[in-house]
């Protein structure tokens, strides 16, 4: 006789906050996976001798927010569960993703 899956309870932590992020970086290798998300925060100045309001931007402050570590099964779960919803949503024509050639990002550690 095969045995129930035991009952999941959802609760959240007290310190469960809501982020926004730009980006995201990280690694996985054979013990660990991790990711680190980010947000951009464009400086942007008036330019001088530009157009009214025209700006530049000398400076993007690039903000770690959280670091998130886990398996390195968990993190090939989590991708796979990513792409099966970025797949539905580009059969449905809800979104369209563009592949552009891209190179490859830089690798550091903070």
């Amino acid at each position: 006789m095969t045995k129930a899956p035991p009952k999941i309870d959802i609760t959240k932590h007290p310190e469960f906050k809501v982020i926004h992020v730009t980006g995201v970086f990280g690694s996985v290798k054979a013990d660990e996976g991790f990711m680190k998300f980010y947000l951009d925060i464009v400086e942007p100045r008036i330019k001088a001798g530009g157009q009214l309001g025209e700006m530049e931007v000398d400076k993007i402050n690039r903000e770690l927010q959280v670091e998130v570590r886990m398996s390195a099964m968990q993190f090939v779960g989590i991708a796979d569960w990513m792409q099966r919803h970025i797949k539905e949503l580009q059969e449905k024509g809800i979104l369209k993703v563009e592949k552009k050639p891209r190179k490859p990002p830089e690798t550091y550690r903070v």
